[in-house]
């Protein structure tokens, strides 16, 4: 091989060489961010922000159990005050019918010594209902009609008696302290609907019906 040879080899050589590609720089990470820490400022006022909203729910407890010690004190009173009205209710049932057995008239004397001594004896019953809070409604015959004390059970027309009166007291009324224990059973006087009365209530009926 000539020197020339080689000179040509040489510069295929130098041409056609790897070259060694220039390292690429590595990325950097991103620092992290640091978090601001609370300052003493912002600890205070979130304490004292728990502290409030312990307090709104300690106060609205407390006053809440107020309530209810209240109502159950309330409920408490009123069951005491009526626990005595289903059994009062219970004994003006046996005295009525005591009541009606006591007016049977009789001529024997013996047996009206008996009916004395259990006159005597529903008295005192009714005077211990009494002092327990059961009063008599006095009802009579003659007066108005009032249906918060008193019950109809049936109606009657009487012309020369104003309307809406009682005609008659068939059962009695009674009152526990404050309550109706029960109502009076009455007869009232109601002037019976003619038929153009009853036409004419019949249309009204029919109309709101419609409306």
């Amino acid at each position: 091989m000539t020197d020339k040879d080689k000179e040509l080899e040489k510069e295929l050589t130098e041409d056609t060489g790897s070259e060694t590609p220039e390292a690429m720089p590595e990325a950097k990470p991103e620092p992290h961010k640091k978090k601001k820490k609370p300052s003493l400022e912002d600890k205070i006022e979130e304490i004292e922000s728990e502290l409030q909203n312990i307090k709104d729910k300690y106060l609205r407890t407390l006053a809440e159990m107020e309530n209810l010690k209240k109502r159950m004190a309330e409920e408490t009173k009123r069951d005491r005050k009526y626990a005595s009205m289903n059994l009062a209710d219970k004994l003006i049932d046996q005295l009525e019918i005591f009541d009606q057995a006591l007016n049977i008239k009789t001529e024997d004397k013996n047996f009206q010594n008996f009916l004395i001594g259990f006159k005597m004896i529903k008295d005192m019953i009714y005077q211990s209902l009494e002092s327990e809070g059961v009063k008599l409604i006095e009802t009579k015959t003659g007066d108005q009609f009032n249906p918060n004390l008193e019950h109809a059970i049936d109606t009657k027309y009487i012309e020369e008696s104003p309307l809406d009166t009682i005609l008659e007291v068939v059962k009695k009324g009674y009152m526990y302290k404050d309550r109706l224990l029960r109502p009076a059973l009455v007869v009232i006087n109601i002037k019976p609907a003619t038929d153009e009365e009853s036409k004419n209530k019949n249309l009204e009926n029919i109309d709101a019906n419609v409306a």
